[in-house]
């Protein structure tokens, strides 16, 4: 895993975390901004991991179709 994907991540749990806390506390219509902002920032944390493990298996050779 590079710095790329472990900052995408840690924004992903850290922009998930303040929007959950906001919609408890009030400010419901922002929580949910962020609360989206962090599950954007975890799909593209998902893309850059499996394209990270589609360029390993495929400089060893293993053919996978998937």
């Amino acid at each position: 895993m590079n710095r790329t994907t472990f900052l995408l991540m840690i924004a992903g749990f850290g922009a998930f975390g303040l929007g959950a806390w906001l919609a408890a506390t009030g400010g419901r219509e922002m929580g949910i901004a962020m609360m989206a902002v962090g599950l954007l920032f975890q799909v593209l944390t998902l893309r850059q991991l499996k394209t990270a493990r589609k360029g390993q298996t495929t400089q060893k050779g293993s053919g996978d179709a998937g």
